[in-house]
């Protein structure tokens, strides 16, 4: 069993039956926390299906960027673990996982708006404009959206922690124009091939695709 649980900076292991990483400091809503991360993802379901049956368990985008990024800090001092989670992460954005987010896009003169924690009594909102080109995140005109997604706009940190996990740059899918009268939710998720890893904000809701398992430990 590998683990190093004794270091406060650290990732460890555990070994099936239920594998699973603890991943220590790890930056989210302005608080250091830990989290599980378990070493199976979900059956394929939609959205709204898997956070039904798992709750917060289904990590929303944000979380889901900051557990990979906290990875990556610690691929030096915890390496056998961090690339063992490397691949796993690798290995489940090929497979375009879902997240717990949504896309809420408005009709003109409205704000759009990125829904975290979809459908749980923790969901909350924040105001975006989501709408845009897709492309290179480091192409694109307007950086504030990736706030709203991942949590940062640090494109240069964004684009390293993407080429260690995937070994490409990295890219961002949406809706490209307003809506016409109604506001349209699409779901937020992870995609990934040879060529890119994507933020995908525009999924179909009707979409089944697996998700990651994590658990906050308090």
């Amino acid at each position: 069993m590998a683990t190093l649980t004794q270091k406060s900076d650290s990732i460890s292991y555990n070994p099936p039956s239920e594998s699973y990483w603890t991943l220590s400091g790890v930056k989210h809503r302005g608080e250091n926390q830990t989290y599980r991360v378990f070493g199976q993802m979900t059956p394929s379901m939609t959205q709204d299906d898997l956070i039904e049956k798992y709750g917060l368990k289904i990590p929303n985008s944000q979380l889901v960027w900051a557990l990979t990024d906290r990875a990556y800090e610690l691929r030096n001092s915890s390496p056998n673990e961090a690339e063992r989670l490397r691949n796993f992460l690798r290995q489940c954005f090929r497979q375009r996982s879902h997240t717990s987010s949504r896309a809420i896009y408005m009709p003109e003169g409205e704000i759009d708006r990125a829904a975290h924690n979809y459908g749980t009594p923790e969901q909350y909102f924040l105001d975006a404009n989501l709408v845009g080109v897709d492309g290179r995140i480091k192409d694109i005109p307007n950086k504030k959206v990736l706030v709203s997604i991942l949590g940062t706009d640090d494109v240069g940190k964004i684009n390293k922690v993407s080429q260690w996990v995937n070994g490409t740059g990295s890219s961002i899918s949406r809706v490209n124009l307003k809506p016409n009268s109604v506001e349209v939710q699409r779901t937020v998720g992870f995609y990934a091939n040879v060529v890119r890893l994507g933020f995908g904000c525009g999924g179909d809701l009707a979409y089944v695709g697996p998700s990651l398992r994590v658990e906050r430990i308090e």
